[in-house]
């Protein structure tokens, strides 16, 4: 017995050792859905704390944003960190921040106070999507940037695939090679909201319409287990789908989760995020979302964790992830510049944040750099990745021009009803043609009809591409305002005045300029209807003017923070009526600052004075919403004047992004006068109440205010106000 024993010991020795079982692939696709995506962070959280490893991913549109910056070797941990320093409001934003605009562009926004902007190249032309999709880019090249020359993305720290749509040839486009800013940028592209990326022969957008959760690209890649990650939205009510922007939303929704579905059947385990009460706008609720896509996970847990791995074996994972991680910090020995980007605008480029080839990048520095790039109104979107070669590193930044410009054409809608005064209505535009004639310098033509006729053209040439400038110009202007007796309107009178000039100034940067010039203009003033209150003064107009800008405030519509100041000055040498020379001179200043509650405060101070010799002492003006609100418009006619205000908004924007706008609760208090003669003139006082909305079109303002001697009045502008 023991001898036979011994022998099937002895055979059993001799059978070949059984490999050990080999752990299966996980790979996970994670569904696009704007903000929603970011519960796709959640997810990834569950499932490093619970050791499971994630070997392929893949994601259209948020889920490829999320999915990528896990593939770059992030942590579940910096992947939260990440989306918790993003600005989502400014990286969302149309245009570049007000604050990041050239002077000339901070102007536009100022006497066109809308986010519309046509260009005309070759025909009138729509810009691409409501925005440029610049943010977002500058979003993705924080964490993509050092991946930007790639063979495959399998050589990530986790391979990776995005999936974006051709608009050309109507057909999905998988992204596996190349550069991942790039790749990432084309699945962000949600059609009409961002700009899509031209790429080879492609017109690239968000992938959502043909395949919004990849699982077969998973699979394809490798992957033995597919989790599918999910954003099922709970069905609009009646009232949700009665608007035209709601029915548009959802006939896309439908397309998205038509192709979900076949993809979820595709899958071996499914999350769903409970999303109940959140939207696709809710990026400020990106902590809940995050704990939505965690629970989610927790609620598959005996499921999950059949794929959990020991401690050691989950550890050497993550340190082969680790060691494919490329670093973030680069000290580049070159630079390129892609894009038409005018040389001088280049070179000052490459100094401010290449200056030092020792120095590794300051990646803040090199995104305000890019930013202002676009504050110049010639492209709208910059970005960049960082280069390896043989050793040397570099820098590629890549500047795109604008699609539909230029010339860009500026259009304004200014209406102003109240009672009393009956309804006025204007319309205007403003085509300006960049860069004619050497870099900065721009032709500028004014076209307005209704409130106030004008058209006047200017050539604003920057002496050899630097701060000195010249600006000749031609003007016709018409205006037609009333005449008050107190609160009695006597007349209308007319002021005409059609001419030209030149001024020579300096171009301090993006927030200052001072200019000094001749006017030379005829000036034609009547009443042009009712009693003949003064008689008609109609001659030659000539005389020297300065005005100082220091444009500190970070919005030409609501400003929430800064302060902005105004010096005008002149010496009319004649005006028809004037029997001397006499000075003119005029301040204008406003500050503003946000306070707690969602509160915010802006006070303005204004004035004016002539030495009490204009000839009809019409220079200035008082009356209307933000002027004296109680009042009529120019109702407070004189020689002199004085101005100031103070308003109270409170902002009745939810947590959501403001696709459409902002729109605030106001209150004001305004006091001030304006007078002709010697003696200083007692204040009025003003206050009112209000809605005021920030939208695409302008500024709207629907209240009420009432004054010191009674004066009551119903207000309704669209336009400009602080």
């Amino acid at each position: 017995m023991r001898l036979f024993l011994l022998m099937l010991l002895l055979a059993a020795s001799h059978l070949p050792a059984q490999a050990p079982r080999e752990r299966p692939k996980v790979g996970v696709a994670f569904a696009g859905g704007s903000a929603l995506g970011l519960a796709h962070a959640g997810v990834l959280k569950w499932l490093e704390e619970h050791r499971i490893p994630v070997d392929y991913i893949a994601g259209t549109s948020m889920g490829a944003l999320i999915g990528g910056m896990y593939a770059t070797g992030r942590s579940a941990e910096e992947v939260e960190q990440f989306i918790a320093a993003i600005d989502w409001n400014e990286a969302l934003q149309v245009s570049a921040p007000f604050r990041q605009l050239s002077f000339r562009r901070k102007e536009d926004q100022r006497d066109f106070p809308n986010t519309i902007e046509l260009g005309f190249k070759r025909r009138l032309r729509f810009p691409s999507g409501l925005s440029s999709g610049h943010g977002v880019g500058l979003i993705i090249s924080r964490f993509a940037a050092p991946y930007g020359e790639m063979e495959s993305f399998d050589a990530l720290p986790t391979p990776f695939r995005c999936v974006a749509v051709d608009l050309v040839k109507a057909r999905e486009v998988v992204f596996d090679e190349g550069s991942l800013t790039d790749a990432l940028r084309a699945t962000m592209s949600l059609p009409g909201v961002f700009a899509p990326v031209r790429k080879d022969e492609m017109l690239l957008v968000d992938g959502g319409a043909l395949n919004n959760l990849p699982v077969e690209v998973v699979r394809r890649m490798g992957a033995d287990v597919v989790i599918a990650v999910a954003l099922d939205l709970p069905q609009p009510s009646v009232d949700e789908l009665a608007t035209l922007f709601g029915v548009a939303r959802r006939s896309l929704s439908v397309m998205i989760i038509e192709n979900e579905r076949r993809n979820l059947g595709l899958a071996d385990l499914v999350l769903m995020p409970d999303l109940k009460g959140v939207g696709a706008a809710d990026y400020l609720r990106w902590r809940e979302l995050l704990e939505r896509g965690y629970e989610s996970a927790q609620q598959k847990e005996r499921m999950l964790t059949q794929f959990s791995l020991p401690e050691a074996e989950y550890q050497k994972y993550r340190e082969q992830r680790a060691a494919k991680r490329r670093s973030d910090q680069v000290r580049p020995q070159v630079v390129q510049v892609e894009g038409n980007l005018a040389p001088r605008r280049r070179d000052a480029l490459i100094d401010a944040i290449a200056s030092d080839p020792a120095q590794p990048i300051d990646r803040e520095r090199l995104e305000e750099e890019l930013t202002k790039v676009t504050g110049m109104g010639r492209f709208d979107a910059a970005s960049y990745s960082l280069l390896s070669r043989d050793g040397v590193e570099g820098i590629r930044l890549a500047v795109h021009e604008k699609d539909h410009g230029p010339p860009f054409i500026k259009p304004a809608i200014v209406m102003d009803a109240n009672r009393g005064d009956g309804i006025q209505f204007g319309i205007g535009l403003r085509a300006t043609f960049l860069d004619l004639g050497g870099p900065a310098s721009e032709w500028r033509t004014d076209l307005s009809i209704g409130v106030i006729n004008r058209m006047a053209t200017e050539y604003y040439y920057r002496i050899q591409g630097g701060k000195w400038f010249v600006a000749p110009r031609l003007e016709y202007f018409e205006r037609q305002q009333p005449v008050y007796d107190g609160s009695r309107r006597l007349a209308d009178f007319t002021t005409r005045e059609r001419g030209g000039g030149a001024d020579v100034g300096y171009a301090f940067g993006r927030f200052r300029e001072l200019r000094v010039g001749y006017v030379l203009q005829h000036r034609n003033t009547a009443v042009s209807q009712g009693p003949a209150v003064f008689d008609r003064q109609r001659g030659l107009e000539q005389g020297i003017r300065a005005r100082f800008v220091f444009e500190g405030q970070d919005s030409a519509f609501v400003p929430r923070s800064g302060s902005r100041f105004v010096a005008r000055g002149g010496w009319m040498m004649d005006r028809p009526g004037a029997e001397r020379q006499f000075p003119v001179m005029e301040t204008e200043y406003s500050y503003a600052k946000m306070l707690p509650k969602r509160l915010l405060f802006i006070g303005t101070g204004a004035g004016g004075t002539t030495m009490n010799r204009d000839p009809l002492g019409l220079e200035f003006q008082l009356g209307g919403p933000l002027r004296m609100s109680s009042l009529a418009r120019s109702q407070l006619l004189g020689s002199h004047y004085y101005y100031g205000g103070g308003s109270l908004l409170r902002s009745l924007t939810n947590e959501s992004l403001a696709v459409f706008g902002r729109f605030y609760g106001i209150t004001s208090y305004e006091f001030g006068n304006a007078w002709a003669g010697t003696s200083w003139i007692k204040p009025r006082h003003s206050g009112s109440i209000g809605l005021m909305g920030e939208t695409a079109i302008g500024m709207v303002y629907f209240g009420g205010a009432l004054g010191d001697r009674g004066d009551r009045r119903l207000f309704f502008r669209l336009g400009r106000f602080f």
